[in-house]
């Protein structure tokens, strides 16, 4: 059975933890491929973002295009409002019907899955891939939780690292290097359009 991997978020922009995590994911479940989905309007989250939809999806294709097992939707982006992840993963659903879906989510997610809209209904269609960020412990917020005991779910053993999309916006707005940070096309393409400058 095909197996494809969800993986959204701002993105703002995409930086090399986020291509870590996603080659660890298509390798651990030895998945077809990893599908990056920027958000539109993220509930349950206050974060501003900074970059256009349409640079934040430049981002992403510029930085994959050399991956042939990823690839960018714009599905969230261009249905305007609430990006809700279970109408993604519906939209995906129809879009790969004899598939298995699997959805990304880091620690910081995790631990508000429970008020997710829909979230029964969400938990019937995908299994999560739980992501470790921030040394926390994922196994200690689920392991004894009914909640997490009754939907499907893997934890992504991933190597931590320390990086974040405001890391590189503050280095850009600092005038320092994002080199090694950022996929080297990401970052020229950060630099001819002058984002995240102020």
């Amino acid at each position: 059975m095909e197996k494809i991997v969800l993986y959204g978020g701002t993105f703002d922009p995409i930086h090399i933890g986020h291509l870590i995590t996603a080659t660890n994911a298509l390798e651990s479940l030895q998945a077809n491929k990893v599908i990056f989905i920027p958000s539109n309007i993220t509930p349950l989250k206050n974060n501003k973002v900074i970059a256009s939809n349409k640079d934040r999806y430049n981002m992403i294709e510029v930085s994959i295009k050399s991956n042939n097992n990823f690839e960018v939707s714009d599905y969230e982006i261009t249905n305007s409002g609430t990006s809700y992840t279970y109408n993604t993963v519906n939209y995906f659903k129809k879009l790969y019907p004899n598939s298995k879906i699997y959805f990304i989510i880091g620690t910081d997610r995790v631990i508000d899955l429970q008020q997710w809209y829909k979230i029964n209904d969400l938990a019937r269609l995908v299994t999560f891939v739980f992501v470790a960020r921030d040394n926390q412990i994922i196994e200690d917020i689920v392991e004894k939780n009914k909640f997490y005991n009754s939907i499907e779910y893997i934890i992504l053993k991933n190597p931590i690292i320390d990086l974040s999309s405001t890391l590189v916006r503050d280095k850009v707005k600092n005038n320092l290097s994002i080199n090694y940070i950022v996929e080297k096309n990401c970052a020229t393409y950060i630099k001819e359009m002058n984002l995240y400058e102020f």
